[in-house]
C-alpha cells in the first residue's frame, strides 16, 4: 500500500497550516485531506489555491513528523530517563553511524544566576561511531541529570528523497531536549539539533523504533542555574482567589480568548505597587498591597463599583470594553484609573471619582488596551486606544489571514488639554494607524529627537510605525524603518537593550515548528508575488529589531540572538530582572486549552 494512502491522521494546527491548508482546519483526524486549500490574502486578491499535488505532498510529510515525534520521539525520550542504552541501540539498523564533530566550538557564558555552555559543530566531517558508542555519547547529555522532569522530541525539518515516500529514505532535522534537577537540586536544561538520516514506508516501521542510519550533531546548549530567578508566589499573596475566569471549568460556548486586563501602579503612594483588574464580565476590582505582603481587595473602599452596572449610566454598558489603565491625568502624582468603560480621578489616594462624562472620552467596541504619552510635549499625559473588529463569519468583508490592512478599525489618540478633558485628535494627528486589527503598541523615540513614536502591533496585518513630526502630527514611518515584515502581532515591548541609548523593538508573533516544515515545501513561485513572504511571517516568531547607527532604521536579529522561537506569543516585557544593569526579556506563550489534564495551548 502508498504510504499516502496509510498516512492519514491529523497533526495539532500551526499558524502556517491555517494559510496553507485552510479549508480543512477543522477536518477531523480520520477524515481525507480537503480537495482544496485556501489563504486569504488582502481583502482584494481573492483566495489563493494550492496545488492540489502540493497539499497532498504536504499532508503525507505532517503526517510522517506527527508519527516520529509520537512513536519514535517517545520512545527514545523514554529511553534518555531510563538511561536504557540498549532501548536507544535498538533504534539504530545494521551499518548505523553516528558522526561526532570534527572540532565543535563550546562557549561558555556566565549570565550571572545561569550558567551556559554552547556547542556548534562545524561543516567538517566528524569521525564515524557505532550504535554502542552512539548510546553511550547520547546519554552523557544528560549526565547532569538527577531527576528528569520533560524530554522532548521535535521534528524540526524533513524531507524524503526525491519528494517520493515510496524511496523509505528520510532526511530529519530532530531538535532534543530535556528539563530537570541535578543532584544539588539546582535547575539543568538541554536543549540540541541533529541531522538524521531515517529508512521507513509506513507507520508500523516508525512504531518499531529501528529506522536510523545516520546521526549526526548539529547543536548542543547546557544550561545550569543552582537556584531559580523567580518563585510562584500567586497563593502567598492572595491573588489566587480573585474569581477570573477559568476557561477549564466553563462549558466550551463560554470560553474567552481575551477575558482580562490588569494594570499596576502604587495609586496611594505608600512604595508598593496596586493592581487594578477589569474582566469582560463586568467584574472590576482594585487589589492593594499591603506593605507587599498580600493583595487585598478595596474596590467597594476607594469608591468603585465592583460590578459595571452597578451604577446608572448615561449610555449603555459597553460590555465587550474591559480596559485597565493607569494614567496621572492632572499631574497631582496620583495615577488615576480606566477601568472598564469609565474613568476615575484619584483623590489622593483615598477615593475615586468618575469623570468619564466630563471628560470628553469614550470608548468605541472593543478596544484592546490603551498606551500612555505626553505625545505632544506639553506636560500633560495623553491616551492611545487600540481597536479591533471581531473576525465574525457575518461581515461585509472577508477578513484575511495575513496582510489583513482593510477590515479592522482605526485607533483613537486622545490629547490631554487639562483640567480632566480630552479631545479625540486622531484625524488631525494623522495616528489612527490604518484600519488593521492592532493588539499592541509601544512609545519610544525611534529617530532621536525629544517626541515620543509609537508601534503599533497589529493581529493578521502589517505593523506601523508612526513617527511624531513635533508639530502634533505623525507620518507613518514603518517602510523607511524596516520594522513591519510580518503579521500575526499580538504584542511588543521597547527599550535600550544593547546601551547604546537607542531603543530596541521587540515584537510578538507566532512561532510554529509545524508551519516552519510545512513552508519549507512550497516556495514564492506558488502563489502570486508576495504572498510567500507574508505566509513565512506567519511563523518565523518574535522579532528583534535593533537600530542601525547613525539612521532612523533597524534590522531585524531575533534569531542570532535566539529570541524568536517563544511560541503563540503574547505580551512580552522589558525589564532588568537579575540587576545586572541590562534589560532582559519576558515572553509570554500559550492558548486556550478545554482540558485541565491535557493543556492543548
Amino acid at each position: 500500500m502508498h504510504l499516502r494512502d496509510r498516512f492519514r491522521v491529523w497533526a495539532p494546527l500551526g499558524a502556517a497550516l491555517v494559510v496553507l491548508l485552510a479549508a480543512c482546519r477543522s477536518q477531523d483526524a480520520s477524515q481525507s485531506p480537503p480537495s482544496t486549500a485556501t489563504g486569504q490574502i488582502g481583502k482584494s486578491s481573492g483566495p489563493v489555491i494550492l496545488a492540489i499535488e502540493k497539499q497532498e505532498h504536504i499532508w503525507d510529510i505532517e503526517h510522517v513528523a506527527f508519527e516520529l515525534e509520537q512513536k519514535f520521539g517517545k520512545t527514545l525520550g523514554q529511553a534518555l530517563q531510563q538511561r536504557d542504552t540498549d532501548a536507544i541501540q535498538g533504534l539504530c539498523r545494521a551499518g548505523f553511524e553516528v558522526l561526532f564533530p570534527s572540532s565543535g566550538r563550546s562557549v561558555r557564558y556566565d549570565l550571572g544566576f545561569v550558567q551556559e555552555v554552547r556547542t556548534d559543530a562545524d561543516d567538517a566531517p566528524g569521525a564515524s561511531r557505532d550504535a554502542a558508542q552512539f548510546a553511550n555519547y547520547l546519554q552523557t547529555y544528560f549526565a547532569d541529570f538527577d531527576k528528569f522532569e520533560k524530554v522532548t522530541c521535535r521534528v524540526l525539518d524533513l524531507h524524503v528523497d526525491n519528494n517520493d515516500p515510496a524511496t523509505g529514505y528520510w532526511d530529519v532535522t530532530l531538535f532534543l531536549a530535556g528539563v530537570g534537577k541535578d543532584r544539588q537540586a539546582g535547575f539543568v536544561e538541554f536543549t540540541s539539533e541533529h541531522q538524521l538520516r531515517c529508512y521507513f514506508t509506513d507507520d508500523a516501521a516508525i512504531e518499531s523504533g529501528r529506522i536510523l542510519d545516520r546521526w549526526a550533531v548539529r547543536s548542543a546548549v547546557h544550561r545550569h542555574s543552582a537556584s531559580p530567578l523567580f518563585e510562584e508566589v500567586t497563593q502567598q499573596f492572595g491573588l489566587d482567589r480573585v474569581d477570573i475566569q477559568d476557561n477549564w471549568n466553563v462549558a466550551k460556548d463560554k470560553v474567552r480568548q481575551y477575558d482580562t486586563q490588569m494594570a499596576a501602579a502604587d495609586f496611594d503612594r505608600d512604595g508598593f505597587h496596586d493592581l487594578a483588574v477589569a474582566s469582560s464580565n463586568g467584574r472590576w476590582r482594585l487589589l492593594r498591597s499591603m506593605a507587599g505582603e498580600k493583595f487585598a481587595e478595596v474596590t467597594d473602599e476607594f469608591g468603585l463599583p465592583t460590578w459595571a452596572d452597578e451604577e446608572p449610566r448615561s449610555r449603555s454598558v459597553n460590555d465587550q470594553v474591559y480596559l485597565a489603565t493607569w494614567i496621572d491625568i492632572d499631574n497631582d502624582g496620583f495615577s488615576d484609573l480606566i477601568l472598564g468603560d469609565r474613568l476615575y480621578r484619584n483623590r489622593e489616594g483615598r477615593r475615586f471619582e468618575d469623570i468619564t462624562d466630563s471628560s470628553g472620552i469614550v470608548f468605541g467596541y472593543n478596544p484592546r488596551g490603551c498606551v500612555v504619552a505626553d505625545y505632544d510635549c506639553d506636560g500633560r499625559l495623553d491616551l492611545y486606544v487600540l481597536y479591533q473588529l471581531p473576525r465574525a463569519a457575518n461581515r461585509e468583508e472577508t477578513p484575511a489571514w495575513v496582510g489583513d490592512d482593510d477590515t479592522g478599525l482605526e485607533n483613537h489618540l486622545w490629547r490631554n488639554t487639562g483640567h480632566g478633558h480630552f479631545e479625540n485628535v486622531t484625524e488631525f494627528a494623522n495616528a489612527g494607524g490604518g484600519k488593521r486589527q492592532s493588539f499592541a503598541a509601544s512609545w519610544l523615540h525611534a529617530n532621536g529627537d525629544h517626541y515620543p513614536d509609537l508601534y503599533i502591533a497589529n493581529d493578521f496585518g502589517t505593523n506601523v510605525l508612526l513617527i511624531n513630526q513635533g508639530n502634533g502630527k505623525f507620518r507613518d514611518g514603518s517602510g523607511e524603518a524596516g520594522v513591519s515584515d510580518y503579521a500575526t502581532s499580538m504584542g511588543v515591548a521597547t527599550g535600550d537593550m544593547t546601551g547604546d541609548g537607542r531603543p530596541e523593538i521587540y515584537v510578538a508573533n507566532m512561532f510554529s515548528k509545524m508551519g516552519r516544515r510545512i513552508i519549507a515545501h512550497v516556495a514564492p513561485e506558488d502563489y502570486p508575488e508576495g504572498i510567500f513572504q507574508q505566509i513565512q511571517g506567519s511563523c518565523a516568531g518574535n522579532r528583534l529589531y535593533v537600530a542601525k547607527e547613525g539612521v532612523s532604521q533597524y534590522h531585524e536579529t531575533s534569531e542570532v540572538a535566539g529570541v524568536n522561537t517563544v511560541g503563540w506569543a503574547y505580551a512580552p516585557a522589558l525589564a532588568d530582572f537579575d540587576a545586572d544593569g541590562q534589560l532582559d526579556i519576558y515572553a509570554t506563550t500559550g492558548f486556550l486549552s478545554y482540558q485541565r489534564g491535557k493543556p492543548d495551548g
